[in-house]
């Protein structure tokens, strides 16, 4: 991303070892102003401890962690007051009203923003005078985003914030944080399994594996490369081999595959496959998730 203003998360070599098991390998990566990235991966890949060694929950083994152009380390309270964290189960005090959470959550901070608020309350639907305690799982995520968002952060890390949402609720969740990114230069990052969702919303896909930054890249140009190629004339050893070596057999639940995909799709590429003689590929878009699986990199 072309970008004037600083990152507002910088991960330089970062790592964080628990005994024999490396959470997280090394990791650079710069977020800046305006981002909604996708931070994904497989369950135990790094995304958690990433968040906790950005919140100064857990110090790194080696490397930093910068928050707004602060260590991780160095964060104080008023730091925090300029970041937002909303997390899939995360505790809410369950005795209270919904209306008192986010009235007591609002006196903490100078500049709430109440317009904000009843928007959010209203297109919820949330029922303002009931104890949190009887509200079901997607309604507490509700009251978790409508208790940070209008604090105006300038970060916001949130960890499965679509869980238990339904799918109406979870495309006006989508709308507001690019809204909120590109009106207000809010950062944002989002770990989820829920990767329609972030298809849409995310401007950047960040995968990690195995503690390892594999994909760093824009998520318009991620979904652009990645094309499922059904090969209707001819066959693979017809092509020349730098070009038949780019596409790859999808994998699927027998280990055979007679569908595949080229990750390196663009005009120059189709055009070479144009020119082949006795050879007729059709190229079709890829959704991602159907690239996450092609690429054996499931999120479950």
């Amino acid at each position: 991303m072309e970008t004037t203003s600083p990152p507002s998360l910088s991960l330089r070599q970062l790592t964080k070892r628990f005994r024999t098991v490396t959470a997280v390998d090394h990791v650079d990566l710069d977020i800046f102003p305006r981002e909604v990235v996708a931070l994904l991966g497989a369950n135990g890949s790094g995304k958690s401890t990433t968040f906790r060694l950005l919140l100064n929950i857990y110090r790194a083994t080696s490397g930093q962690a910068l928050l707004l152009g602060k260590s991780s380390r160095a964060l104080d309270g008023q730091d925090f007051d300029e970041v937002g964290y909303i997390a899939e189960g995360q505790k809410l005090p369950t005795w209270m009203t919904v209306s008192a959470f986010i009235r007591y959550c609002a006196s903490f901070y100078q500049e709430w923003d109440t317009e904000m608020e009843e928007r959010l309350l209203a297109g919820f639907g949330l029922p303002l005078q009931q104890k949190i305690k009887h509200l079901s799982r997607g309604q507490r995520m509700k009251v978790a985003v409508a208790s940070v968002l209008p604090a105006r952060p300038k970060v916001v890390l949130m960890d499965e914030p679509f869980s238990g949402l339904d799918v109406e609720t979870r495309a006006q969740l989508g709308n507001l944080l690019q809204k909120l990114s590109q009106d207000h230069g809010l950062t944002i990052v989002i770990t989820t399994h829920d990767v329609e969702e972030v298809e849409v919303a995310a401007s950047r896909i960040s995968l990690l594996n195995r503690g390892q930054l594999k994909v760093n890249e824009p998520m318009a140009g991620y979904l652009q490369r990645h094309r499922f190629a059904s090969i209707e004339k001819g066959k693979l050893g017809d092509l020349p081999p730098e070009i038949a070596k780019q596409i790859a057999p999808m994998p699927n639940l027998a280990g055979e595959s007679t569908e595949h995909f080229v990750a390196t799709y663009n005009d120059d590429f189709a055009q070479k496959i144009d020119a082949i003689s006795g050879v007729q590929i059709r190229f079709e878009p890829m959704n991602l998730r159907q690239i996450l699986t092609a690429h054996s990199l499931p999120l479950s």
